[in-house]
């Protein structure tokens, strides 16, 4: 989904921290993706794609965002409130720090 992907890029950029795709058509990857998900994601047997996570040096991930692939204006708005938010607001803070 290239709003995600644009989208993605954009917040790493201002994290400063390096941005990944994972591609759940490759073995690999679905292997990491199906992980993320289960364990802070939002899971089910067929799960949304695409899902944001921010992974912390801890090995911790925070799941930011599911995006909505068959409703883009949807997906449009969960982006620019994820962008928009307090809670990226007070993590820049730190990351400026």
């Amino acid at each position: 989904m290239p709003l995600s992907i644009q989208n993605g890029q954009k917040l790493a950029r201002r994290l400063l921290v390096p941005f990944r795709t994972l591609d759940i058509d490759r073995r690999k990857d679905l292997v990491v993706a199906n992980r993320l998900v289960r364990e802070f994601g939002d899971d089910s047997v067929d799960y949304l794609i695409p899902q944001v996570f921010l992974e912390w040096t801890d090995g911790l991930a925070q799941h930011l965002l599911t995006g909505f692939s068959e409703d883009l204006t949807r997906a449009a708005r969960a982006w620019k409130d994820l962008l928009s938010s307090d809670w990226l607001r007070k993590v820049l803070r730190g990351v400026r720090a």
